[in-house]
């Protein structure tokens, strides 16, 4: 399968809805324990997107870094977060001196990175010794998820067994990379139900919604809206209402460095 790539430039405008609809408590908890109170001089956040997760570790270090490739979100994170030193990059090359920073982290994004080796290989130049690298994401190969986007856009589930890599994958990768110790938890879980007639209302059927959404193609995205209109008019007909059920978790993985 050729490697699917979200245009972000495109979806940028609407990419925060998700923090309206989902608190993500968990990976907050998650993300300001792996900083922690001692005030690290220097914290970096790979693919940060529009600024959210910098927001809310915002007052934790002197220093907080961000660093996307794409303008459009970086646009967003320069409005709502002024304080944050942003940088448009690449996560493979990342334009920091060696032992920059006490900790990196990337949420929801380490799935977009094409090369997860080289840019775990950056992370460890970047980091002074005892800092550590957090990743927060989707596990599909534990097929413990149940969620109407692989129901009805299909191709998103292949899609995303291709550029998920399993929590046990992240944690090999990171002692190859020189990582001294890592480990894996559960960070939160993202349970929802909601009419299908209020998802459209309220832009969760959208491409800017996820990116297992952005990556399709016109056609698929279309097809896939062609079931949810096809399975509304069918619950409609027997008097019933169609819900789209979201459940499923996003995991923590963290390397520490000796």
């Amino acid at each position: 399968m050729n490697r699917r790539v979200a245009d972000y430039d495109s979806v940028a405008d609407r990419f925060d809805r998700r923090y309206i609809l989902y608190a993500y408590n968990g990976v907050r908890e998650t993300l300001l324990d792996f900083i922690g109170a001692e005030r690290p001089s220097a914290v970096l956040e790979v693919g940060c997107g529009t600024g959210h997760w910098l927001r809310a570790v915002a007052g934790t270090s002197p220093i907080i870094a961000g660093m996307d490739p794409s303008f459009g979100m970086l646009s967003r994170a320069r409005e709502t977060t002024p304080g944050a030193r942003l940088v448009r990059a690449s996560a493979e090359t990342l334009p920091w001196g060696d032992a920059s920073f006490n900790r990196l982290f990337c949420i929801n994004a380490l799935h977009h990175f094409p090369d997860r080796q080289r840019f775990f290989a950056e992370a460890r130049r970047v980091l002074r010794p005892g800092g550590g690298l957090l990743t927060i994401g989707k596990d599909p190969h534990a097929e413990r998820d149940e969620w109407w986007v692989y129901d009805y856009f299909p191709e998103t589930l292949a899609i995303d067994r291709a550029r998920f890599a399993a929590v046990r994958t992240l944690r090999g990768e990171l002692a190859s990379a020189g990582f001294a110790w890592a480990e894996s938890s559960e960070a939160d879980r993202i349970e929802s139900v909601t009419p299908v007639t209020d998802a459209f209302a309220n832009g969760v059927v959208d491409r800017a919604y996820t990116s297992q959404l952005t990556v399709l193609t016109g056609e698929e995205f279309n097809a896939g809206i062609e079931r949810l209109r096809a399975a509304e008019a069918e619950c409609a007909g027997r008097g019933g209402t169609f819900d789209l059920v979201t459940d499923f978790r996003l995991y923590a993985t963290i390397g520490w460095l000796s």
